[in-house]
């Protein structure tokens, strides 16, 4: 089978990634002066891509960054590189304040700069989902980068990477990050659940936590099967005592965690709330699709 090579849109036109090029002044580069967000495919369409587009606006907004194409626009050119691109994908839709500026100083007038990459999907393998991974508590804590909102998914991600770095020399497969009150937030690129007692505990917005989509449907998606869930802090208690614990994301789904640094949870192994989010997240996804909602907001139910 041909392997299919990743593309990008840049510039108004489609060229292979690898022939991609950005000039080095651009502020994405030298300030990570950017915001993005990443949508993966089913069935070859973008899922809920309105959700997508609505969160890619609110961050750059928070960070007074201009965004002078339309969603059809950018809809437009998410269809053009998924129909050169056969197979899943995952879409990074990438805004950067472009060039300009004196020094820190915003560019007057700013010209942002539009890059989409789209790559091949690549989800856990499907051991991660049958055994579960391990998530790591980084020695001290890695707190999340502060001065941008945590709703903001900027193109500023040391922090993760450092974390990350971290937890993957311990043997885990993702890290977890502070919050400012000094709970867990989430890990470096996916919003945490801990179950106990049969009901559902996920960090609110209040607790640094970019609003995940993914967490979204989950939320809908219990609320469906009539599981309990609240929203708060949660803290070392939270995660040691828990019965299971799962990760959400727009490429990993619901994905178990088993073991807290060498701690296990619960019976080690993925628990059956874990099992029945996942199953109905998957039925969900379906649903959607078909229908071809874009947003969740547009009414759809999950269950």
């Amino acid at each position: 089978m041909a392997k299919t090579e990743p593309l990008a849109w840049i510039d108004g036109g489609v060229v292979p990634l690898a022939a991609a090029r950005l000039p080095l002044t651009d502020r994405g580069f030298l300030f990570a002066d950017s915001i993005f967000d990443t949508v993966r495919t089913y069935g070859g369409r973008p899922f809920l891509l309105g959700d997508h587009l609505d969160r890619l606006r609110a961050s750059a907004a928070a960070v007074f960054l201009p965004v002078p194409w339309s969603d059809s626009e950018l809809v437009a050119i998410a269809n053009e590189l998924l129909a050169r691109h056969p197979g899943e994908a995952s879409l990074r839709i990438m805004i950067t304040r472009g060039d300009g500026g004196s020094g820190l100083a915003l560019p007057e007038p700013q010209r942002p700069r539009l890059v989409v990459l789209c790559r091949p999907l690549h989800p856990p393998d499907a051991s991660a989902y049958r055994e579960g991974v391990s998530v790591v508590r980084p020695p001290g804590g890695q707190a999340k980068a502060s001065g941008v909102p945590s709703h903001v998914k900027s193109g500023s991600y040391l922090a993760n990477v450092l974390a990350l770095r971290e937890a993957r020399q311990r043997g885990g497969f993702e890290a977890l990050l502070l919050a400012a009150d000094g709970s867990w937030s989430e890990a470096t690129t996916s919003n945490l659940f801990v179950v106990r007692d049969g009901a559902l505990r996920t960090p609110g917005l209040a607790d640094d936590i970019l609003p995940g989509i993914t967490r979204a449907l989950v939320l809908e998606v219990a609320a469906s099967l009539g599981i309990a869930a609240t929203e708060g802090a949660v803290g070392d208690a939270d995660l040691l005592g828990a019965d299971e614990l799962f990760l959400t994301s727009s490429i990993k789904e619901v994905l178990p965690v088993t073991r807290v640094d060498d701690l296990p949870v619960g019976a080690g192994v993925p628990g059956p709330v874990t099992q029945r989010i996942s199953q109905g997240f998957a039925a969900a996804v379906q649903r959607l699709q078909a229908a071809g909602t874009t947003r969740l907001a547009d009414g759809i139910d999950p269950a």
